[in-house]
């Protein structure tokens, strides 16, 4: 596979001093891309050309909406260097976003131009959804790992016709488990953060599980540091996290069973090993504790 030609391809767009030097990027949405691009070169007809510019396409609309997640929107006065942090990723996000239309049309991809503008605004309206509906309160935990899983798949979901027809269901299927997977491991990475600063999957199962006394807590919002590590050790957040993720890797493991093809195969086996290694610390970590 040349996944490393298309990681080239877009650091000429992603990686620029300014940009290092005065803020941060998001984590890039690599496994996806890896399994957009095996999908892509192993239709009929298929040429590595179209393969590369649609999976470049993807890869830097999906960071620039991810970059424009980062950005504080808090009010107040900042500090310059906040206030130049925020500027750089406003118009890193649009750059990255708007380059496609270029690299697509130049290609002669145009009905993909059209799929992926109805997939952005597509993948904004269920984000503007999501963080509704965190807001109010609406969602239980699983339902929030669901819409969050349909958030990241969006917009890769516009290739779903320039695949095989008899490919589509199982690309989809893999899809759904793949982006739980980087969901998953987002809120592994982002548990520790207090839910002061972010409400994502353990604030919202101890909300519906815990005592009592540690729901109030919650409520009042009077949760430090301190009570909320000794809350996640509580309820086992980490290994139950893991336990999610190791489910959808499974899922994805049964599924290859129905995929044609050593190549195929061999690619989106090579796509699990970062969640495969994540799996293996974690388990590592339980046994030394």
């Amino acid at each position: 596979m040349r996944l490393d030609r298309i990681t080239e391809l877009a650091r000429k767009y992603v990686e620029y001093d300014m940009i290092s030097t005065h803020t941060e990027l998001p984590d890039f949405p690599v496994p996806r891309v890896r399994l957009l691009y095996t999908f892509l070169t192993d239709r009929e007809g298929a040429t590595q050309k179209s393969a590369e510019n649609c999976a470049l396409a993807a890869f830097l609309v999906q960071t620039g909406m991810d970059t424009h997640d980062l950005i504080d929107l808090g009010g107040g006065e900042q500090k310059e260097s906040k206030m130049r942090s925020r500027q750089l990723k406003v118009l890193a996000g649009d750059y990255f976003s708007s380059v496609f239309y270029a690299l697509l049309a130049g290609a002669g991809e145009i009905d993909m131009v059209s799929a992926m503008s109805s997939a952005i605004c597509e993948a904004n309206s269920l984000k503007v959804k999501l963080y509704t509906k965190l807001k109010q309160m609406l969602l239980t935990a699983e339902d929030y790992l669901k819409e969050s899983t349909q958030v990241k798949m969006s917009l890769f979901l516009a290739f779903s016709g320039l695949l095989d027809k008899s490919k589509q269901n199982v690309w989809r299927l893999m899809l759904t488990e793949l982006s739980r997977c980087e969901v998953v491991m987002d809120e592994l990475k982002h548990s520790s953060n207090i839910p002061e600063k972010r409400r994502g999957y353990a604030y919202l199962h101890i909300l519906e599980s815990g005592t009592s006394e540690d729901k109030e807590m919650l409520r009042c919002h009077s949760v430090g540091e301190r009570e909320w590590g000794s809350m996640l050790i509580k309820y086992n957040m980490k290994e139950q996290l893991s336990g999610l993720l190791q489910q959808s890797v499974e899922r994805v493991q049964m599924l290859l069973q129905e995929c044609r093809g050593d190549k195929l195969c061999t690619e989106i086996v090579s796509v699990l090993e970062p969640f495969q290694n994540v799996l293996s610390i974690q388990r590592r970590a339980a046994q030394e504790g």
